[in-house]
């Protein structure tokens, strides 16, 4: 008589609808994930699968629909993703998969711009990979500490700055806190009133009003004044003062030609007068005085040296490159 247990049928193939004695891998939760369309919530499948490598909502969204259309689409089982994963093989695993089915999706296309996050993946650890991830996290927050404080570890903050570190942490990552955490308390977010629908907002972003409409929405709305807030109008031309500073505080923003030739780039020979230049205006935006619509308007005029004199008073500057090709006639 031929017995044949449900182990040793697992063995020879994935049974996924059968309920298994054995515990299940993170693999069985992502696939999961993937037919409910969510994002895992173990810390295990987070960790081991590169979701703790998102560095923000958009990233997390774009590695689902990666693992969907791997999983539901192509059919893909947990064994052969665990197979991958445990080899240290999941990008090339996911890349010949989706390749043998000739499918493409703009899932895909930006897997392979960002196949980093699914790199050196390693077992989930518990306290230790929390601790791990912790470290990774807190040195996001970092350039907003002083430096006295940058020396030291999260744990050693009393729990009020702890707090603090925390909304930052999560206002980074481009989120707002849970219902369920301490922060939504403790910094208003409790209070807050229902929003205005996306047909009001939409309205107010075409006519140039976003601003007044904050002013209707908000109890306290002095700061936008105070603070010289400034709101695009759709369909008018954006300032390129605002892509100079897009340029010079992220890493993987490219110079735009409106910066290049307004704010002296094109006037630079060399890459190490390019990286002189910007770490210049860098240290210009993080000066308490500076003020965008001021960099504009001194662009305008063609006195872009003399406005960074009176910021950087100390700053070793090149007249020659900080030229443009203003003040042109009937500019404002």
């Amino acid at each position: 008589m031929l017995s044949i247990t449900v182990a040793s049928y697992v063995k020879k193939k994935d049974y996924d609808n059968h309920v298994l004695d054995c515990p299940p891998r993170s693999a069985d939760y992502l696939v999961k994930s993937a037919f409910a369309d969510l994002v895992p919530t173990k810390a295990a499948v987070l960790h081991e699968y590169g979701f703790n490598n998102c560095m923000n909502p958009r990233e997390k969204s774009m590695l689902l629909g990666l693992y969907i259309g791997l999983i539901t689409y192509i059919g893909c089982s947990a064994s052969h993703i665990h197979s991958w994963w445990e080899k240290g093989e999941l990008p090339l695993g996911i890349k010949k998969a989706y390749s043998d089915a000739g499918a493409n999706s703009g899932y895909y296309q930006w897997f392979l711009e960002n196949e980093h996050l699914l790199q050196g993946l390693h077992k989930y650890e518990g306290d230790k990979t929390d601790k791990e991830l912790m470290d990774k996290n807190y040195a996001m927050v970092k350039p907003y500490l002083s430096e006295h404080d940058q020396t030291l570890s999260f744990k050693s903050f009393p729990e009020s700055k702890r707090n603090v570190i925390v909304l930052y942490l999560i206002t980074l990552m481009g989120y707002i806190p849970k219902v369920e955490y301490q922060c939504w308390i403790d910094f208003g977010y409790c209070s807050c009133k229902e929003g205005c629908k996306v047909e009001e907002f939409h309205d107010a972003y075409v006519s140039g009003t976003v601003v007044d409409l904050l002013k209707r929405k908000c109890d306290s709305s002095s700061w936008l004044s105070e603070n010289r807030i400034e709101i695009h109008v759709h369909g008018q031309p954006r300032k390129s003062v605002y892509y100079l500073k897009q340029y010079v505080l992220s890493e993987s923003v490219g110079l735009s030609n409106p910066v290049r030739a307004d704010y002296g780039f094109m006037n630079c020979r060399t890459e190490d007068e390019i990286r002189q230049l910007r770490q210049m205006y860098k240290k210009l935006i993080k000066t308490p005085q500076f003020d965008p619509r001021d960099l504009h308007k001194a662009c305008l005029t063609g006195k872009i040296y003399n406005y960074v004199r009176l910021i950087l008073p100390n700053e070793e500057l090149k007249a020659d490159l900080l030229r443009n090709l203003y003040p042109l006639k009937d500019v404002e």
